[in-house]
């Protein structure tokens, strides 16, 4: 059971820990102070001296992609910005290539918490029986993914799929889940398109150009930036074609169920929801503090290009948020059922099932 006495938002700041989180104008003022409350409104009260004095506790976290892309804004923000100190926590972040790999090592402790798409975790669950659990939806709003084709043999809509070649970072992970239902949506299967592992940079575009891949799939920022970078760039939303395409953190349940795991799932989220906060409410002055804090330990590729930084930000703003501010990082069981009917119409899970029972979502911090 999820634990009770964990308090929302206590900072160390004695010798030897870290300090409170690095501030920025008036928005720093407020992002600190709602870390404040949520501590209070959480256990009542401020920290003991002996809870002060502890060390941070070691987690990892494993990404699936990149570290430094705006998909992991949220991250890279708790990081630069101290909420993960400010939770108690000394972050590892390990790059495992492709979802399955990720939730094999959760499942086998080697991590704490990964990232996956809605349909990448259901069809772990409900196909191969992966004891792993949603704990909450960082990113909400339909899938920031992008198919990135040119117009030497452009793709525009999804029926234009057919036959193609179509770059992944890696086989059977998320992207390869969108793509299966955008698929789905005009009557198509996977065998449909051939696919190819490559790597996610911009660089990747090159390949399409030369005509040895027809697209690529990758984040929505890699993606600004080749349509920034290259003229002759198309890019397609599967959001046109699919309600799939949230992305949730995920455990093993085996550490869903343990008490010091609890812990620290609940301390991570809460500085994740942190960060959105800090980063939606720097919206108004274009993100000059988000980009100030990431850019002073992260090389981000698309950072070289303002326009392309604030774009892409202002999608994933968007998806961290919908539903509002005081809901982030909590899973929406409507769109979550619904996305497991889409899966089941299209022939990629069977029926019958309540995929609510696949949420352990008690550990996402609260307004």
């Amino acid at each position: 059971m999820l634990s009770a006495l964990i308090s929302a938002g206590k900072t160390r700041s004695s010798a030897g820990t870290s300090g409170p989180p690095r501030r920025y104008g008036a928005r720093g003022a407020l992002a600190l102070l709602l870390t404040g409350s949520l501590a209070l409104s959480a256990c009542g009260g401020g920290s003991s001296d002996q809870e002060s004095t502890a060390e941070l506790k070691k987690v990892t976290y494993l990404n699936t992609l990149p570290l430094e892309s705006l998909t992991y804004a949220p991250e890279l923000i708790a990081d630069t910005n101290g909420y993960f100190k400010a939770e108690g926590l000394d972050v590892n972040f390990q790059y495992i290539n492709g979802t399955p790999p990720a939730i094999a090592a959760v499942m086998s402790g080697k991590g704490l918490l990964t990232r996956a798409g809605d349909t990448d975790i259901m069809r772990s669950i409900g196909d191969k029986n992966a004891q792993i659990v949603n704990v909450g939806t960082v990113q909400k709003g339909g899938t920031t993914i992008r198919v990135v084709s040119s117009k030497r043999n452009q793709i525009t809509n999804a029926t234009e799929l057919r036959g193609k070649t179509i770059g992944q970072s890696a086989l059977g992970g998320t992207t390869e889940g969108i793509l299966v239902l955008v698929l789905a949506s005009q009557n198509m299967k996977l065998t449909d398109v051939k696919q190819q592992v490559v790597g996610l940079s911009a660089g990747t575009f090159n390949l399409v150009q030369g005509g040895r891949l027809d697209a690529f799939m990758t984040s929505l920022d890699t993606s600004l930036q080749v349509r920034a970078d290259h003229s002759d760039a198309i890019l397609l939303d599967p959001s046109q074609y699919t309600a799939a395409g949230t992305q949730a953190y995920i455990t093993s349940t085996e550490q869903a169920k343990d008490p010091a795991r609890q812990d620290e799932i609940q301390r991570y989220l809460r500085a994740i929801k942190s960060a959105i906060t800090f980063i939606a409410e720097d919206k108004a002055d274009g993100y000059a503090d988000t980009i100030k804090l990431i850019s002073g330990k992260y090389k981000v590729p698309s950072f070289a290009n303002p326009d392309v930084a604030k774009a892409a930000l202002d999608t994933y703003v968007t998806t961290w948020t919908a539903g509002g501010i005081e809901t982030a990082v909590q899973t929406d069981p409507a769109r979550w059922s619904a996305t497991y009917q889409e899966l089941v119409k299209a022939g990629l899970l069977g029926g019958g099932k309540d995929p609510v029972q696949w949420l352990d979502d008690r550990n996402a911090p609260r307004s």
